[in-house]
């Protein structure tokens, strides 16, 4: 099963054209990318991808997938105010994009699953792995350091470590699809079959939510590459979702192309 999910053929043959589009758009260097997975397999070899762990949590199950957008801290106190937060602990599974961790963990909720690149607040991204959350932890090639410095410190408070690369896998690391923590929390979700995915704080505007980066104490205007970054991970959740028939809402943000979305109001009362 695990070396399916890390070696599997007709994921790559649908997933890469995509990244190739991407890394062409980005001028980014693919073999960088590919140093990336590398580094990320020799540093989490032996740890056993935490596969079973996954399936158990994902399929047919509702997933809300969290992200580190502008409006992620006022839905979540709206949340709160209308008593709903301890249905989604029961119902939902809840997957945190990064810096969103850091959010749930102040309302005093632990994620189930973190996605991340490493550049969002590490000392939430710890706190949900000591707390029993699987972390995803995904290399490239402008990661290469926080790799290094930082997983061996995740390896040491948690077994639940998975690695990903969005270019060829490299045992143990996988490659299920996605460029962003958020879009790649979708693509992940449908890979080990989601029932339904909610996004919440995926907002995919021009504005960059100070949960983003550790350094935030603010939204901030996205530009350039950020910019472009938002876009490509708004046009990937459109086309995941029509390609493999996702049901999908959205809870406030952008209105997003076979995504349906739906008020905070809709979100309680029918979710």
């Amino acid at each position: 099963m695990v070396a399916e999910v890390v070696t599997d053929q007709t994921r790559l043959r649908w997933w890469l054209p995509k990244y190739y589009w991407i890394a062409r758009l980005m001028r980014y260097n693919i073999l960088k990318d590919k140093e990336a997975a590398e580094v990320l397999s020799a540093l989490l070899s032996p740890v056993e991808p935490p596969v079973a762990t996954l399936q158990k949590l994902i399929c047919g199950k509702p997933i809300l997938v969290l992200g580190a957008g502008p409006s992620l801290d006022n839905t979540l106190s709206k949340l709160v105010k209308l008593g709903y937060m301890n249905r989604l602990i029961r119902y939902y599974t809840i997957v945190t994009a990064d810096g969103a961790t850091q959010a749930l963990l102040e309302h005093g909720i632990t994620p189930d699953i973190v996605v991340t690149d490493l550049d969002g607040d590490l000392g939430s991204i710890i706190t949900a792995g000591i707390r029993g959350a699987v972390i995803i932890v995904h290399g490239h090639g402008d990661n290469i350091v926080r790799l290094r410095t930082h997983v061996e410190v995740l390896k040491r408070v948690t077994p639940r470590l998975l690695g990903t690369t969005q270019v060829e896998p490299v045992y143990p690391v996988a490659n299920f699809g996605g460029f962003t923590d958020g879009d790649r929390a979708i693509f992940i979700a449908e890979y080990f079959g989601a029932e339904k995915v909610i996004m919440i704080g995926m907002d995919f505007g021009d504005v960059i939510g100070r949960r983003s980066k550790p350094w935030l104490r603010r939204d901030v205007r996205a530009s350039g590459q950020k910019l472009m970054k938002l876009k490509i991970a708004e046009e990937l959740i459109s086309w995941l979702v029509r390609d493999r028939r996702l049901t999908a809402f959205s809870v406030g943000g952008r209105l997003l192309e076979n995504v349906k979305k739906i008020s905070i109001t809709e979100f309680c009362r029918v979710h």
